[in-house]
């Protein structure tokens, strides 16, 4: 593990020394994963999503820093994040470049069972599901279609 500044590399991404702390000491523990199986988790989710979000991106500084995500988790609620909106200065890529908000919290979702029901966000919420063996916390607004 290697550490520089506030960040610790993980898995080619770099993750603020606050988020690694909560997932190590407050998300892992509450499931049966590994901190590295998460961090793998997080880097797949990046290269899978991440060109996707940041393509659709249309609010240019609308950023969720890491002490709004993280004081969102801690009093479990969960933190307002559109998938084709904020970037998070808590996790950068191997460029160093923000990563979409929305695969921080698809994760964290996920590994601490909030539900989400983000519009446009189930494949993502999905795959988090897929790689971390746990439930999707995803719920896609139903519509009703009585006959009329």
């Amino acid at each position: 593990m290697q550490t520089s500044a506030s960040f610790t590399q993980q898995d080619g991404l770099f993750i603020d020394a606050n988020l690694h702390h909560f997932i190590e000491q407050q998300l892992c523990p509450n499931t049966p994963l590994e901190t590295g199986h998460v961090y793998q988790s997080l880097a797949t989710l990046v290269d899978e999503f991440g060109c996707k979000c940041r393509k659709n991106k249309h609010q240019e500084n609308d950023i969720l820093d890491v002490n709004t995500l993280l004081s969102a988790y801690q009093r479990k609620s969960h933190p307002h994040c559109h998938v084709d909106a904020q970037t998070t200065e808590a996790v950068l890529d191997e460029y160093c470049c923000q990563v979409p908000a929305i695969i921080v919290v698809a994760l964290m979702d996920t590994l601490s069972g909030t539900v989400c029901d983000e519009p446009s966000a189930h494949e993502l919420y999905h795959r988090a599901a897929e790689l971390t063996e746990r439930p999707c916390v995803h719920r896609q607004a139903t519509t009703n279609a009585s006959a009329a």
